[in-house]
This record gives C-alpha cells, structure tokens and sequence, in this order.
C-alpha cells in the first residue's frame, strides 16, 4: 500500500492500473548514433585510457572477432567489475573500426536531468527497462534487429550490475542468450544458415603500483565518517568492521538482530539483511502490478523498481513522493548489496579486491554513484572462443528456459577461465595487503 494524500488515504497501486496503462509513450529510448560524435568520443576515451588505465588487448585476440563467418549476427559479452568497462568498449569499437551498439540500463539515461541519454544515444546506447515490463520488449525487439542486420555488432553486460569483484564472474542473466536465439529462428525464415555467435570478454584491471599508502587514507575518511576516528589494524580487518558496522546500522534500522562480525558470517548477514528489506518494500507495495515475488533478490527489486518508476507523478502528494523516493533509494541498496561478500577479501585479501571493496563502502557510506578508482592502472582485456548459438538451437526449441541457462552457464565459464588465465599469466602485485 502507498500513502497517497495530505489527508492520509491509502490507495493501492492497482487503482492506477488503467491510468499506467494509458500512457502514450514508452520508457524505452533507441539509438540515435552518429558518426562524428562517436569519434570524437572514441579519441577523447583513446586519450582517458592512455592516462588512467592502460588497455593490454594481445592482437591475436582481435584474430577471433575476424574469424566470425560474414553475415553472422555478433553479441559482445563482456564482465561488469567497474565503472571503466564501457570506455573499453569503446576502446575496442575504435581498434576494429566496427561500430558498436549498447543495451544499458534506463535509469543511466535521465543522470543530468537528461543530458546524459541524448548524449548516449548518439553514441550508440539503447535502454533496457530492468525488471520487465512493456518496454523490455521493446529493447529486445531492437536489439534482435541489430543483430540480424549482422553490421554491427551489440553490447551486452550479462551480469546486470558493477559488482566490484574483478576476479569473480557473478551468475549471468540469459537475455544476451536469448536475443540470440529469437534472433537466429526469425532471421532463418529467409537465411537459412543465419547464426548468432557470443563472444566473451574478460576485462581485468590491474593497479600499476602498490596503492596500500591509497588505501589506507581512503579507510580513515570511512572511518572518520562512521566512527569519528580511524583503527589501527590490518587494511583487512578493518574492511570487515566497517562493514561489521553499516550492517548493523541497517539491521537496527530493520529491528533486526546484529549477528557476528566475522568475515564468512557477515555475508550470510548481508543476505539477510537483504531479503529483509526487500519483503519490506514488497508488503508496502503489495498490490504492485507486474512484481511478482519471483526470482532472485537482484531480479526482485529491479521488478519493483520499474515499476514504482512507472506511477504518474501526479497520483502523489509531495509527501508520498518523498517517500517513495527513499524507498527507491532502498531497493537501489537492496541491487548494490549483491556485490557485498565479505569472504572476497578474506580469502584473498590483494590490493585489488581490498580496492574494491573500499570503492563499494565509499558508495554506501557518502552516497556516491560513482567512486573515483584509487590510482593508475593496467587493464588486461581478452576475447575468448565465441560461442556458437545454433548449435544449442534444438534444445532452445525443445524446453527454451533449460537451453539459454545452459548457454548463460557456458558463457560464465569462459569469461572466468579467461579471467582466471589473466590472474595466472601476471605476477600477483604486491601479493597480500596487510
């Protein structure tokens, strides 16, 4: 239920159903890619990276994108470990002279009361409506298009979010599978040999030189905000009270019972707390249209997420509105949450993941969207064996849900055997910080 009114009625959302649904115009906004802005923006990346992070990308990995049969449809599948991702696209897009055409979540476009989509849309960004809806469609409409038309070649991120863990590939979602596959059954009705090839790319950045000195100033202004002083421990250590403490906070704020502050159980603290929360919101917008309590808790609060977003402004009184805008700065947290597993930096507390980490607290604790990264860096990029989508075909026809979970499975164990190969292949800077 939602407080609607200065007069305190409770109204629930299904009331406006017919209103939401009446609404002329989609969320979902296209491409409107031009030439000259994309090289302008290619050249400005090509100068960004040159100065903060360093692209190593071998030439004989370019060899696989080559190797494609003409006329093939192309999903580019890259991990999402920061924020840097997309200028690597962009980097790539500018070394094979392809023109490159992204899928990247709706809410990017309305930063900068709008700026910011009129500018990606030039670039070649296309939204997706996280979390269902009418405008999903739309999206893959468009982006089946695209890869039929087997010019250009699409971006997608299939883990969904930045989680901020560079060494761990987190579960894939199938949509980049799933494009793929409608796109090859539509496109066979007049080219029979049509296929769709994914093409997995590791991106692993790596710090130029020690950053303990880095983070160690970066944790005494977390600190400084949460305790009013800083610990004299191990950078690790005090990593885990930091978050031993926004968990608890937030576990206070949901009369939740704190648990221990060791590492390994804070991360099944965090699940809670998670799941808490989320049950929260969706008891107080129980009747919401189109969010089923199904799937996981990233695919839960995307749901709701749409679809408070969808409410015509004018339904709320100023006060509700405020309200409803916390709640989705809630269901934000509840997403960014995912990428909190403690046990990341107790099993291998490197520079990197302690990085990482400290990027993520510095989100939650001074409400940044987006950290600024510690210091220079390397970024090792490689592009893997593409995968093949006709040859699961049959199963996809056979029982459509087992089939792109299988290729979503594939696709994640490529992208960490090739994350894991650049772990391998590069010494382990400064080894463990302490």
């Amino acid at each position: 239920m939602i407080l609607m009114s200065s007069e305190s009625k409770l109204l629930f959302p299904r009331f406006f159903q017919n209103i939401t649904a009446a609404k002329s115009s989609s969320s979902f906004l296209p491409a409107r890619f031009q030439g000259w802005m994309n090289w302008l923006f290619q050249q400005y990346i090509r100068f960004d990276l040159a100065l903060h992070n360093r692209v190593q990308l071998p030439l004989e990995d370019l060899k696989f994108l080559e190797k494609i049969p003409a006329g093939s449809g192309l999903i580019l599948t890259p991990n999402h470990a920061d924020e840097t991702d997309f200028k690597v696209c962009v980097e790539l897009s500018r070394r094979t002279a392809r023109r490159f055409f992204y899928m990247m979540n709706r809410e990017a476009f309305d930063e900068g009361w709008g700026s910011a989509g009129w500018f990606l849309r030039r670039l070649g960004v296309f939204s997706v409506e996280r979390g269902g809806g009418e405008s999903l469609e739309e999206s893959k409409r468009y982006a089946m298009d695209i890869v039929e038309r087997s010019k250009d070649l699409l971006v997608i991120f299939p883990e969904g979010e930045i989680f901020y863990l560079n060494d761990l590939v987190q579960p894939l979602k199938s949509g980049a599978v799933e494009i793929g596959m409608r796109a090859i059954l539509e496109n066979r009705k007049i080219f029979p040999e049509f296929t769709v090839f994914l093409v997995p790319m590791a991106i692993k950045y790596r710090y130029s030189k020690s950053i303990s000195g880095t983070l160690s100033k970066r944790l005494e202004k977390i600190e400084k905000r949460l305790y009013k002083r800083v610990r004299g421990c191990e950078l690790k250590m005090r990593v885990g009270l930091i978050i031993a403490e926004l968990l608890r906070r937030q576990e206070m704020a949901n009369k939740l019972k704190a648990g221990s502050a060791d590492l390994l159980d804070l991360s099944q603290r965090v699940q809670g707390l998670r799941q808490s929360m989320m049950q929260e919101l969706e008891a107080k917008y129980q009747d919401a249209q189109d969010s089923p309590k199904k799937g996981g808790l990233l695919e839960r609060s995307w749901n709701l997420s749409r679809y408070m977003r969808s409410l015509p402004r004018g339904i709320f009184s100023a006060e509700s509105f405020a309200q409803m805008k916390k709640d989705l700065v809630t269901l934000a947290r509840v997403a960014q949450m995912a990428s909190w597993q403690p046990e990341y930096v107790d099993l291998n507390p490197s520079e990197e993941r302690l990085a990482e980490t400290v990027l993520k607290l510095e989100r939650e604790v001074f409400q940044i969207k987006r950290p600024g990264q510690l210091a220079g860096r390397k970024v090792y990029v490689r592009i893997g064996e593409p995968i093949d989508l006709s040859l699961f075909l049959n199963d996809y026809l056979k029982d459509p849900h087992a089939a792109r979970h299988q290729c979503a499975d594939l696709l994640r164990s490529r992208l960490q055997s090739l994350i894991d190969g650049i772990k391998d292949s590069q010494p382990e800077s400064r080894g463990a910080a302490n």
